[in-house]
């Protein structure tokens, strides 16, 4: 069954760019509609968060905006050292980051969820199976127990992969699958996504761990179906195929939001891009073509045979 995803409204609408609506810096240098930006951005959005920017430039044309690609682990630096103004990670603060900043007191970050991308697993065409279950893939890599002794149709122990440990994608495993406990079971570390595919393409063994939005559409890989406990549904979940559809209704395990941070908690300019990117239905809307989900979008689901 095919589920087309159908924006009808969004729960809060962008403010209009009427001069009442402007906050200025101290220094009267900028307004919600002119300045100088930089932004930093974790590098595995680029994708998606280039055309996210470049409707913003097309907006507000007396920005000046800068864009700075690094490893999620650089980018939230950038934050915590007081260097970047704004960020765009997905993910979450690290367990040592959040120690960090209790012991400087330092208050979490205002922060807008503007989108949801999700962990997948992923094999190459050939990998025997198309369904797991989530409990037993992570006991797999926790605790070291053989996937294969549980699994119909897998007649072998898979090995793992994902990316390094500064990436966001490492960051949502090592919280959301492992929760952050030492492993049992060797995952291989790749430093770039182009070099985790090529290596899953090759190795009918391999589970791969990426985002959604970096293997949506790549007909040489499959994604695995996850069955799962819900906590929040309070019910087992059948495994459904990954998809925004299902990402949306809460019926796939690992959500991962796409967060914007604000260094100050202000109405500046900032501030103003953070709900831009938030809220702007053009913006929201290219997430969806995108393949992830929109977070401010009122979503219809339309189910076709």
């Amino acid at each position: 069954m095919k589920i087309n995803l159908i924006i009808l409204a969004f729960a809060v609408l962008f403010t209009s760019c009427d001069n009442k609506y402007e906050a200025k810096d101290p220094d009267d240098l900028e307004t919600i509609n002119s300045g100088k930006l930089t932004v930093y951005c974790d590098e595995l959005t680029k994708p998606i968060l280039d055309s996210a920017f470049n409707l913003y430039t097309k907006e507000y044309q007396k920005v000046e905006l800068t864009t700075v690609y690094a490893n999620s682990r650089n980018v939230m630096s950038q934050l915590l050292s007081k260097e970047a103004r704004v960020i765009v990670n997905a993910r979450d603060y690290l367990t040592d980051e959040d120690s960090l900043m209790k012991v400087y007191n330092i208050e979490n970050h205002k922060r807008f969820i503007i989108a949801y991308d999700a962990l997948v697993y992923f094999t190459n065409k050939n990998f025997p199976v198309d369904t797991l279950n989530a409990n037993q893939i992570a006991n797999s890599i926790l605790l070291g127990k053989e996937l294969n002794s549980t699994t119909a149709g897998l007649n072998f122990e898979p090995s793992y992969a994902t990316l390094d440990q500064y990436s966001s994608v490492y960051a949502n495993f090592n919280s959301m699958i492992v929760k952050d406990n030492p492993l049992k079971r060797k995952v291989e570390l790749f430093d770039n996504i182009d070099a985790l595919k090529k290596h899953v393409a090759a190795n009918n063994s391999i589970i791969g761990i990426c985002f959604l939005s970096q293997i949506i559409n790549e007909e040489n890989f499959k994604m695995i179906r996850l069955g799962f406990d819900s906590d929040s549904l309070n019910q087992y979940i059948t495994p459904k195929p990954v998809h925004q559809g299902y990402i949306v209704q809460d019926l796939y395990p690992y959500k991962v939001p796409y967060y914007t941070y604000l260094l100050e908690d202000r109405q500046n300019l900032p501030f103003w891009f953070g709900t831009f990117l938030a809220k702007q239905e053009s913006v929201q809307r290219l997430f969806l073509d995108k393949g992830i989900v929109p977070a401010f979008a009122r979503i219809k689901l339309k189910y076709e045979e």
